[in-house]
Order: C-alpha cells, then sequence, then structure tokens
C-alpha cells in the first residue's frame, strides 16, 4: 500500500458551493424537544444510505458492510443480529424506509464516486453516504457535503429539520471537531454505529511463546506477566519496544535481517512510521482555542519524535538489524502468523481474520507505544484514514429524515459495540486474561489524529499548482534535523496555501 500521506493537488472553485439539493421537500418528521422519538414520524419516507462493500487488499478482516446494514439474514454471529435488531428498530421508531445501496469502491475512487453524485444531482443519490475517510475528508474540502450542524434549505426553499445532537453520549466529538476547519460547520461525522473506529486502531501485536522463550535475554522479564505488567503500568515506550527486540532476535548468518531468521524482533511496514508517530501527539498543523486551523511555529517536538522512531527502526531502505520492513501492513501480518516475529504493527481489526486466529502459538496485544514514557504521561491509539465515517450529500433528498437516523442509531448502538467488542474480539480471540487487559487500554486510548492528517493533507492539497516546490511531504519520518529545516525554509508557503483554502472553505453555504 502506498502511503497516505502523499503530495497531491487540489484546486477548489467556487462553482460547488452554491451547490443544492434538487428534489421533492422534506418531511420534517415531527419535534423533538425531550430528547425522546415519541411523535417523530416521517410517514414511510425512503433514506438512501450507501454503505461500503470493498474488501480492502491491506487488510484481512471483513468490509464494513454487515456493521452497518446487517447480513442478508440473521445467522449465529451475535454483533450482526444486534445490527439487525437495531435497524428495525430505527425503522420502525421513526416510520422511515432504509434503502441501503452498495458501494464496491477502493478509497481512490470515493472522491469521484461523490463528486459525480453530487454534480449531476443524482435522482438515486444516496442521503446518507458511509465510507472511507480518506475520500470524504477530500469531499469536504470540495463542497460536495452538508453541514450538519446547519444545513440549510431543500431544493423548494424549505428549511430541513436537523436532529442531530452531537452533545448526545456516543459521538466522536473530538474526531468530527478535527474533520473539519470550522467548528461551526462539521460536514463528517462517526459515533459508535461506526465498529470501524475500533476496528482501524493502530496496535502492536505480541508473539507471546517467543518472549517466553527467551525472557531471560532480559533482565527484569521473569515472566510474561511482567511485561504486560509494565505496559499498564505505563513504561510501553520507544525505548522498551527497541530494547526487546534488540534481545530477542536472532539474525542469521548473512549478518542482515531476512524474513527467514529465527526470531525478528519488530516487522513493520509501509504505514507503520505515520501510525506510531502520529501517536506521540507531536503536530505541525493544529486547531487553535478557537478551532481554527493554524501551524506550528517550529517543529522541534516532531523531530524529537522522529529522531526518536528513527532510532528504533531505522529507515524504510535501511531498516536497523532485527527489524524487518513490508509495504503492505497484510504482508506483515502475514509475516507474524508464521511464528518468527516478536512484535508487528498492524490494525485491531486482524484479530477477526482467519489469519490470526489460526495461528498455533500464544500471541497477544499490546497498545502502540508512546515515544518517550518521560515526555508522553498516557497512551494514545490513531485510527487509521481507512476508517468508515458518514456525511450527508449535497444532492441528498431527505436530509431531516437522514440526520434523524443517523441520530436515532447511534443512541441506539451499546449493545452493538458492546457485542463486538466484548463478544467479538476481547473474549472471543483473546485466551488470556493480559491481552483482554490491553483491549481495555486500546480502546479507552482510540481517537482521532486529525492534526496530524487532515492537516498536513491540506496543506499538500493546497500547493495551487507547484507541487515540485514542496520537498517535505508531511509528517513521516526523516533525517535529523530535515523537518525541522525544511518546514522552516517553506513555513511561508504552508501559510499561503492554508489562508487560500481557509478562504474558499469559509464560502461553502
Amino acid at each position: 500500500m502506498k502511503k497516505r500521506i502523499v503530495c497531491l493537488l487540489l484546486v477548489l472553485t467556487m462553482t460547488v458551493c452554491g451547490l443544492a439539493s434538487c428534489g421533492g421537500a422534506s418531511n420534517d418528521g415531527g419535534g423533538r424537544t425531550d430528547g425522546s422519538w415519541e411523535g417523530v414520524d416521517f410517514g414511510g419516507t425512503e433514506v438512501r444510505f450507501a454503505v461500503s462493500v470493498n474488501q480492502y487488499e491491506e487488510c484481512d478482516f471483513p468490509a464494513a458492510d454487515i456493521y452497518t446494514m446487517g447480513p442478508d439474514v440473521a445467522d449465529s454471529n451475535e454483533v450482526t443480529k444486534e445490527v439487525l435488531l437495531r435497524n428495525a428498530r430505527a425503522e420502525k421508531t421513526l416510520n422511515v424506509e432504509i434503502h441501503y445501496v452498495e458501494r464496491d469502491l477502493p478509497y481512490i475512487k470515493v472522491l469521484e464516486d461523490v463528486r459525480d453524485t453530487v454534480l449531476t444531482h443524482s435522482k438515486v443519490s444516496p442521503d446518507v453516504y458511509n465510507n472511507d475517510l480518506w475520500g470524504l475528508a477530500r469531499a469536504m474540502t470540495n463542497g460536495y457535503l452538508w453541514n450538519t450542524k446547519n444545513p440549510g434549505v431543500d431544493g423548494f426553499g424549505k428549511a430541513y429539520v436537523n436532529y442531530f445532537d452531537y452533545g448526545a453520549d456516543g459521538w466522536y466529538t473530538d474526531f468530527i471537531r478535527g474533520c473539519t476547519f470550522d467548528q461551526n460547520k462539521y460536514y463528517l461525522f462517526a459515533g459508535d454505529y461506526f465498529i470501524d473506529m475500533l476496528r482501524q486502531a493502530w496496535v502492536i501485536y505480541v508473539n507471546n511463546d517467543a518472549m517466553n522463550e527467551n525472557k531471560g535475554s532480559v533482565s527484569w522479564l521473569d515472566s510474561i506477566d511482567d511485561f504486560y505488567a509494565r505496559v499498564e503500568a505505563g513504561d510501553w515506550d520507544y525505548d522498551m519496544l527497541k530494547k526487546l527486540s534488540d534481545a530477542m532476535r536472532s539474525v542469521g548468518d548473512s549478518g542482515t535481517t531476512t524474513k527467514n531468521d529465527r526470531l525478528i524482533g519488530f516487522a513493520i511496514n509501509g504505514v507503520t512510521d505515520w501510525a506510531l508517530t502520529v501517536t506521540a501527539g507531536a503536530t505541525i498543523y493544529y486547531l487553535d482555542e478557537n478551532g481554527a486551523p493554524a501551524l506550528v511555529e517550529n517543529t522541534d517536538l516532531f523531530q524529537k519524535v522522529a529522531n526518536a522512531y528513527i532510532d528504533m527502526v531505522g529507515r524504510e531502505d535501511n531498516p536497523r538489524l532485527g527489524v524487518y520492513y513490508e509495504e503492505q501492513p497484510l504482508a506483515v501480518t502475514e509475516l507474524f502468523a508464521g511464528g518468527n516475529v516478536l512484535f508487528c504493527s498492524a490494525l485491531l481489526g486482524e484479530m477477526e481474520s482467519p489469519l490470526l486466529r489460526s495461528v498455533t502459538f500464544a500471541r497477544g496485544v499490546v497498545p502502540t507505544p508512546k515515544w518517550s514514557k518521560s515526555a508522553q504521561t498516557e497512551y494514545h491509539t490513531a485510527v487509521h484514514d481507512q476508517t468508515e465515517i458518514g456525511c450527508i450529500l449535497k444532492s441528498a433528498r431527505a436530509y431531516s429524515a437522514a440526520s434523524a437516523l443517523m441520530q436515532y442509531l447511534n443512541e441506539d448502538s451499546g449493545a452493538v459495540i458492546n457485542a463486538y467488542f466484548e463478544k467479538g474480539l476481547k473474549y472471543k480471540y483473546n485466551d488470556d486474561a493480559n491481552s483482554r487487559k490491553m483491549m481495555d487500554i486500546v480502546r479507552a486510548s482510540t481517537d482521532e489524529p486529525f492534526s496530524s492528517v487532515i492537516g498536513p493533507i491540506a496543506l499538500q492539497l493546497y500547493d495551487l499548482g507547484n507541487s515540485d516546490r514542496f520537498s517535505w511531504s508531511g509528517p513521516s519520518v526523516q533525517d535529523n534535523g530535515n523537518i525541522s529545516s525544511t518546514f522552516g525554509s517553506e513555513k511561508y508557503a504552508y501559510e499561503y496555501c492554508l489562508a487560500k483554502m481557509l478562504q474558499n472553505f469559509s464560502a461553502f453555504e
């Protein structure tokens, strides 16, 4: 998989800013002043709900559609049963008919699909569009999505009724705020009904058998329990990962690390540097106290994090001894499943895959490490930008009913999330108490990395026709001093691009 942090060109045009829904007036469904759904009735309105059925080549777990719309029929899967029951309750309570529209698109095709749907005023446009963050973030910056905090009017001049209540439990409000550039305008949403928020969390898998076999190599490691106790105590950082990998690795006669070595210390993939460095909390782009995007004045902290990461793993073209690099995340997971890898960077959702479920050795999972336990007080688990999230398209016909549906699903998803996490992951695929404790840490520390993802994407996209001018490509690890010096020399250009982006973005609606 190519790195997702790439330098692209996006020129915003004002032509998309005036897009309006063309279609029948939307039934407002009645009032909802007391927080209950009593009296809300959409009279059988159809809500077209686009869901992704695309199976990413980069991972081995199921597509997200079964956790959104459920399977064709109820089966023995406790999670999908809860999905079906939740969706049926939504249809009955709101008196809507959910019409699922399947989209089998790789992430790079999502923006094109949204664009074509909106600009052609498609008569079969989805109302809710549930798909990949990578594409939807770009659809947002192109002006193709409704502002869910102020939806405006339909094609007949009738004001939409907005049922979104982001102050209610279950919404990932930090995630949503990080997705936009104006806190009065929310174009993307995510809540408890999106299981992908958990599935796409980055973690480190551990070969428990290998660690137990080689525990004598580390002075403080008397048992596997000692390792997990230290992680639970907050001592798990880049330095510990490096030392354990170095102590237990077994390099062959070639003197280099090969995939056939008896024990590889740490297997990484083409997204590991992003996944681990972003969890450190270092940022180049951020939202200030007013929620406005801004650039940091210097990148010293990010440079320190990058240096610590380089010290731990080396570089992709020259990994450290005992570190093995594969471009594709799935290739690393497959290597880990072979039994000769101590640690590997992967997604939590891989726990669902037959690949990991069929391993014969005892394995565990821990959160991504801190970059420095003295500088980072808590674990921070970043979510991959392939996460399925939601939006309402500018070409939607039933905004009010769609907003009510998504609010209802979010309020009624507790059983789904619990079934997925507890029955679908935590206990079903973990046979030891240590891993179950680690799962709780991962869940509690899972959040958004948007200060380091959406921000640099925005800066890169708004190069305004001069892509060759920039040598810095965002928050990727580089040689000592390179991030700071390159960013410093190009800071004026980033500020100009950011201002231009904000000027266009503020004109939406």
